[in-house]
């Protein structure tokens, strides 16, 4: 006699849900679900084109966690933003110590030394929706 009990699916086989949910959202509907995280969650979050594409759409709110440039390293950090979430609108500068400046492109009459750290301002115009801007001690 024969057994007609087939054998488990092995792992190989076996169809994962979050495989199959990133192909059917659209951009549109991911950035629906972004909207509702904080920029910090979203970054991360962008694995693949349809949901870096939904990061560029996301209209980030003001929250209580802004974002916030205080050292070189966050400043990156936003630099990046800029591109990848254009629609944030709060950003907060501050507590930047000594030796960081904001300059514009260059001023040809002020000479910055080497012990100054520029920051190009120009990042900020890159958020669209920019509501909020906030400095603080900067």
């Amino acid at each position: 006699m024969q057994s007609t009990a087939s054998a488990p699916e092995s792992s190989n086989n076996m169809h994962h849900a979050s495989d199959e949910t990133d192909e059917e959202l659209s951009s549109d509907e991911v950035a629906i679900i972004f909207s509702f995280l904080q920029p910090n969650d979203i970054m991360p979050a962008r694995v693949c084109t349809t949901w870096r594409d939904a990061a560029k759409k996301t209209v980030v709110p003001p929250s209580d966690e802004s974002v916030e440039i205080h050292d070189a390293r966050s400043y990156n950090a936003v630099r990046v933003m800029s591109t990848a979430l254009p629609n944030l609108e709060q950003l907060e500068i501050s507590n930047l110590g000594n030796w960081h400046v904001y300059s514009e492109g260059e001023d040809p009459e002020w000479e910055w030394g080497t012990n100054h750290i520029t920051h190009d301002i120009d990042i900020i115009s890159r958020f669209r929706k920019l509501r909020i801007l906030d400095f603080f001690k900067a």
